[in-house]
């Protein structure tokens, strides 16, 4: 076996190596198309946070009524 063949064989695997893996990457890059955008999903879970703070903030401020007016 010639050593110029057996570069040549090198250079075969090599080349279909990297294609492989180009198309494989390529593969993993598709972005899926998801239901909600993540700023959305933040402003929810943000609007959601506010809300529960809103309610808290209202029964301590009962509460404290409460304690003072016995």
């Amino acid at each position: 076996m010639n050593i110029n063949t057996l570069f040549l064989i090198l250079i075969l695997i090599g080349t279909y190596l990297n294609l492989y893996l180009m198309l494989n990457n390529k593969r993993q890059k598709q972005k899926t198309k998801l239901p909600i955008s993540s700023k959305e999903w933040r402003e929810k879970i943000d609007d959601e946070n506010f809300k529960s703070w809103l309610s808290n903030r209202e029964k301590l401020q009962h509460k404290r009524k409460e304690d003072m007016n016995p």
